[in-house]
């Protein structure tokens, strides 16, 4: 990616409690711990699957991952793979929907996400395919052939958004600007 990015938002969300599926919103509030009242809100998160290598499941660990964001680009594109009419930014748990860069999962850890609104989202990395939005998108979605639950995995590939964490506080609403800061 060359030259300046500017992304819009074309949608935010919160997910609530234990649910893959999060909700659109007015708006978002962010601050240091991350989105309020999202389910991935915090400082610190308990360890899973992704982090089993390292730490014993349930172990208090760091949160580097209080918000997640796919792109319009790349969603038509996992439909597509997958043989469906759609995939949803709320079906996969996103926080944020945005327009204007195709391959948004290809930004590098660290780059930072600068708001007209004056909120800083910095990129943890990629987040990975898992069951969860696959299980939301078989009982939602419309197939337009038979593919559907199985090919997820391979269809979001480098195309499931980003995952970071809050970098300055404030106020992200659809149709505000994100310029792109690589590092």
């Amino acid at each position: 990616m060359d030259g300046h990015i500017r992304l819009q938002v074309a949608g935010v969300y919160i997910g609530g409690g234990g649910a893959v599926v999060s909700e659109p919103q007015s708006e978002i509030i962010c601050d240091l711990g991350g989105i309020q009242g999202d389910r991935h809100y915090g400082f610190t998160k308990s360890a899973g699957v992704r982090e089993k290598k390292f730490h014993p499941k349930g172990a208090s660990i760091w949160n580097p991952r209080t918000w997640s964001a796919v792109s319009v680009e790349e969603l038509a594109e996992i439909a597509a793979s997958m043989g469906v009419a759609e995939i949803k930014a709320e079906w996969l748990g996103a926080n944020l929907l945005f327009r204007g860069v195709g391959s948004l999962t290809s930004l590098p850890p660290m780059t930072r996400l600068v708001f007209s609104s004056g909120a800083i989202l910095l990129v943890y990395g990629e987040n990975l395919p898992c069951i969860g939005p696959a299980n939301v998108i078989r009982k939602l979605a419309t197939p337009l052939d038979i593919r559907l639950p199985q090919t997820f995995g391979k269809a979001a590939a480098k195309k499931r958004g980003l995952v970071g964490w809050v970098e300055r506080a404030g106020v992200i609403r659809p149709g505000d600007t994100a310029d792109v800061y690589l590092p």
